[in-house]
C-alpha cells in the first residue's frame, strides 16, 4: 500500500498493488456520502481479483475541499500518468457522483480504456456549497477552466424550490436530490452533457430501476441511448436491477458507513432509500452481483463472451441491455 499526496502525485489517494502479475490498473472514486475509509476498502478488495487498484480523492478528503465546486478533473489525468509505469490498460470506476466523475474523466482522457459507473449521472451542474448555496461556478473544472454546465436557478429561491417538491406527488420525502436534479433543470443542452461516446474504451453502466438518490435510471437510459446511437468502435453494456437500490456495485460486506457494521449500514440505508426499505433482501443481492458484473468487466473488457451467461453471446451483447 502506498499513499499518494497533494504535494509529491499531485493528487490525493491511495495505492494498492496486485499481489499477482498484471497488466490492468482501475481507479476506484467514491460516491458523495462515502468517507475515505469505505474507499479505500473497496479498494483493497478489488485489489485481491488480480488488478492494481488506486483509490482516489476528488473531494472530501481532507485537505480536499468539502464542496462540489470546481473538482478538478486533473488528478484523474495525473493518476493516470501515476499508473502508466504498472499497467498497460487502465480502468476506472465510481459510484454515484464518483460515477459522474468517472464518466466526465473518461471523456476527456483518453488513456483511460474501461469504465464502469455505478448509478452515474449524464450533465455537468453548478456547483454549491453545503447543497444549498449557488456559486456560479462548475461542479467541475479541467486545465483550470470550468467544464460546461447548468445553472442552479433553482438555489437562488430555495425556499420556493423546496415548496415545490414537497407538494409534487411523484417525489417523496427520500428523493429531494432525484427533483433537485430531475426537475431544475428543465432547459439542459448538449453543452452541459458529459460525451459519454467520446469516452476510447468499453463502458458499463449499472444501476436500479429507481433511483430516489437522483435520477440514475433516467440517466443511464440516455447514455445507453446515445452510445447505441453512435455505435463506437467500442463495447458498452446497461444492467439495471430491478429491486435493486442507489448502492451497487460493491461487496454488501464492505458497505459500512462510518465505522458501524453492515448491518447497522443497511438499516441506515433503508431510512434512506425506497429499495432498501422495500427489498432489503434482493437490494443486498444486487449489490453482490453488480460488484461479480464490475469485476468480470474489467477482467475480460467485454472480449468475446457475456457477462451474464459467460458464453459466447454476440446477439445479447449488441443488444448491450440487461434487465434483473
Amino acid at each position: 500500500m502506498q499513499y499518494c499526496t497533494l504535494e509529491k502525485e499531485g493528487f490525493l489517494g491511495t495505492f494498492y498493488e496486485s499481489e499477482t502479475p498484471s497488466e490492468k490498473a482501475v481507479i476506484l472514486v467514491g460516491g458523495s456520502g462515502e468517507g475515505r475509509g469505505m474507499v479505500e476498502k473497496r479498494a483493497q478488495t478489488l485489489s485481491q481479483a488480480g488488478f492494481h487498484v488506486l483509490a482516489l480523492g476528488y473531494y472530501l478528503w481532507k485537505p480536499l475541499s468539502p464542496h462540489t465546486v470546481r473538482i478538478p478533473v486533473d488528478y484523474a489525468e495525473r493518476a493516470v500518468k501515476f499508473l502508466q509505469p504498472y499497467a498497460r490498460k487502465i480502468g476506472m470506476t465510481g459510484l454515484s457522483l464518483g460515477a459522474a466523475y468517472t464518466l466526465l474523466c473518461a471523456s476527456l482522457i483518453p488513456e483511460i480504456s474501461c469504465v464502469v459507473a455505478v448509478s452515474g449521472f449524464d450533465f455537468v451542474v453548478e456547483g454549491c456549497k453545503y447543497a444549498l448555496f449557488r456559486q456560479h461556478q462548475s461542479y467541475y473544472s479541467w486545465h483550470g477552466q470550468d467544464v460546461p454546465y447548468e445553472p442552479a436557478d433553482a438555489l437562488s429561491h430555495i425556499f420556493r424550490t423546496l415548496r415545490t417538491w414537497k407538494r409534487d406527488p411523484r417525489y417523496g420525502a427520500k428523493a429531494m436530490n432525484r427533483f433537485y436534479y430531475g426537475e431544475c433543470f428543465p432547459n439542459r443542452t448538449d453543452t452541459s452533457r458529459i460525451k459519454v461516446e467520446n469516452i476510447r474504451g468499453d463502458v458499463l453502466l449499472i444501476g436500479p430501476k429507481y433511483d430516489d438518490t437522483w435520477p440514475s435510471d433516467e440517466a443511464n437510459i440516455r447514455m445507453a441511448q446515445r452510445l447505441t446511437e453512435v455505435n463506437p468502435p467500442y463495447r458498452h453494456a446497461f444492467v439495471m436491477y430491478e429491486k435493486g437500490s442507489h448502492c451497487l456495485g460493491m461487496l454488501p460486506d464492505t458497505l459500512c458507513v462510518d465505522g458501524k457494521s453492515p448491518e447497522a449500514t443497511q438499516r441506515l440505508l433503508a431510512k434512506m432509500m425506497t429499495m432498501e426499505a422495500k427489498y432489503p433482501k434482493e437490494s443486498n443481492r444486487a449489490c453482490a452481483d453488480s460488484w461479480t458484473k464490475l469485476v468480470d468487466f474489467f477482467q475480460t473488457n467485454m472480449v468475446r463472451r457475456c457477462l451474464l451467461c459467460q458464453r459466447n453471446c454476440a446477439a445479447r451483447f449488441r443488444a448491450g441491455f440487461w434487465h434483473f
